[in-house]
């Protein structure tokens, strides 16, 4: 296999990986711009040590190795530490690509696109803002002229309502099955 032909094959399976990938590095970093700046300094990585990789071995740990090296160095850079975080749990946690596949999630999801829709149109908007167009705090209160510790509370409150909302809808799912 020439080198391209290998650098190709692992790309197409990070490809395919990637959603689980993108999973567990948000959840880690929780933070829009984090995770796709990491996602593609994992491609490159991938990339340029594709003739290094052991084809005899499974792909999916050798990027998560990768990822959680990004990770780490990521919170490096930010003057952070990983304190709040375990690599292990969440990587243990995310969803493997065949669950993706398979609607074990996207019953989560319809709940909680359920429960979004119940939310009034203003918090429906900051969720919007916050998860969707990644926005910070300090830009949500500018765009809707509210103060940044109000916008923060609104978001503690709307994460603790949605959770409850979701496990009532799945909870109700599960007794409909």
């Amino acid at each position: 296999m020439t080198e391209e032909e290998k650098t190709e094959l692992l790309l197409r399976a990070f490809y395919v990986d990637q959603s689980r990938l993108r999973g567990y590095i948000f959840t880690a970093t929780r933070d829009y711009h984090a995770t796709e700046e990491i996602l593609q300094s994992t491609a490159i990585t991938i990339a340029q040590k594709s003739a290094t990789f052991d084809f005899s071995k499974e792909m999916s740990p050798w990027f998560s190795g990768i990822v959680r090296n990004l990770i780490l160095r990521w919170f490096q850079t930010q003057g952070k530490a990983a304190k709040h975080v375990s690599l292990d749990v969440i990587e243990q946690c995310v969803a493997e690509p065949e669950d993706f596949e398979s609607g074990v999630i996207s019953t989560r999801q319809i709940a909680l696109k359920s429960c979004i829709q119940k939310l009034p149109v203003r918090q429906r908007k900051i969720v919007q803002l916050r998860y969707v167009e990644g926005k910070d705090c300090s830009g949500i209160a500018a765009e809707l002229g509210r103060s940044v510790q109000s916008i923060y509370a609104l978001l503690k409150r709307m994460k603790l309502e949605l959770r409850k909302c979701v496990e009532v809808q799945l909870n109700r799912h599960e007794v409909a099955s």
